[in-house]
């Protein structure tokens, strides 16, 4: 491995950095849109030769290779040829691998390189396993479009070619409910304002609350809620990397994998359901636009809806810029039968 991550505008002034942009704020600096993955040969060359290596020719050079690289994968796929994908083990180890098998103990994988996180972080999780909380045990896999919790800690096993071999023992999937069952709540508009019906406040359930639920539970961000602090996605901590980047679509069908298949255990009501409550299976999810639009993302899901079977939709999903401050009062999507 000589692969090295470059800046394309230098991280701070001074005679070693090239390409300094004054203008660029903090955040724009640490953005993935101001870097770029080179041999370590080409990192150097472009850190002397900043006249022919601007920033409009290396974004250039770098939009140019994502675009070819995009086309070869999706040939691959089209033509059934196996491409390692995304898997996620626990919240904060991310890499490119292959689903080897599977039997009545568990999933076998293939490590390729590590996205996030590496192999010490693997190690730390498997050591300190017991003492994660219940939420973070869990494999996702966007090849499969599913999740399980994890039983025990996964055992990690060197192969000849360098790379891992990792065994997770995992429990059987989670239940879901069907379309028909989800509880009904307050009916929202397509600007995501409550609706009235005949001077009250309309309710929507069932199959007719299935986009909605969608909607609102990817909408709610983790940490947003003082009552259920592990309730709720990632999805605008990961635009806030990635938006721009080949990886943001990625991360987001893994965030929902995991709001589809790993139950959320509920400490006030004293049970637990998959936020998600119906969806079995995670297809694909595509984002459709640049930029969110007053902070709702537009997204294409394809999913497998228990008692709908495969359902695909155009959704919007809030994505605000700002972390999580003040988390809101106590309501969580799915969480409650009754308004």
């Amino acid at each position: 491995m000589i692969g090295k991550a470059a800046h394309i505008h230098g991280a701070s002034s001074g005679p070693g950095s090239r390409r300094y942009l004054k203008s660029m704020s903090r955040e724009e600096r640490r953005h993935i849109s101001n870097a770029i993955w080179l041999c370590s040969n080409h990192a150097d060359m472009i850190d002397r030769d900043e006249v022919t290596y601007t920033g409009d020719e290396l974004r250039a050079m770098k939009r140019e290779h994502e675009n070819n690289i995009s086309v070869i994968q999706r040939n691959a796929i089209l033509a059934g040829v196996p491409t390692p994908d995304f898997i996620a083990i626990g919240p904060d180890i991310v890499f490119t691998g292959d689903f080897i098998g599977i039997d009545n103990e568990g999933w076998s994988l293939h490590l390729r390189n590590f996205f996030e996180g590496d192999i010490h972080t693997l190690i730390t999780f498997v050591e300190r396993f017991e003492q994660a909380p219940p939420s973070d045990r869990y494999v996702l896999l966007n090849h499969l479009g599913d999740g399980r919790v994890l039983k025990e800690p996964p055992s990690i096993t060197k192969d000849k070619a360098g790379g891992y071999t990792i065994r997770c023992s995992v429990l059987p999937g989670a239940e879901r409910i069907h379309a028909a069952d989800i509880p009904k709540s307050w009916a929202l508009s397509d600007s995501h304002d409550l609706m009235a019906k005949e001077g009250n406040w309309a309710l929507v359930s069932g199959v007719d609350a299935l986009p909605q639920q969608i909607k609102t539970c990817l909408s709610h961000q983790k940490g947003e809620s003082p009552l259920h602090r592990e309730f709720g996605t990632r999805i605008a901590e990961y635009y806030s990397l990635l938006s721009g980047s080949p990886w943001f679509d990625r991360y987001l069908k893994l965030e929902v994998i995991r709001q589809a298949s790993i139950p959320y255990v509920d400490p006030i009501n004293n049970r637990q359901y998959t936020p998600l409550l119906c969806v079995e299976r995670v297809f694909g999810i595509e984002v459709t636009a640049v930029a969110p639009t007053n902070n709702w993302l537009p997204v294409f899901v394809d999913l497998d809806v228990k008692g709908v079977g495969r359902w695909r939709r155009e959704l919007s999903v809030c994505v605000p810029r700002e972390p999580v401050a003040k988390p809101s009062l106590g309501h969580v999507p799915g969480g409650s039968s009754d308004p």
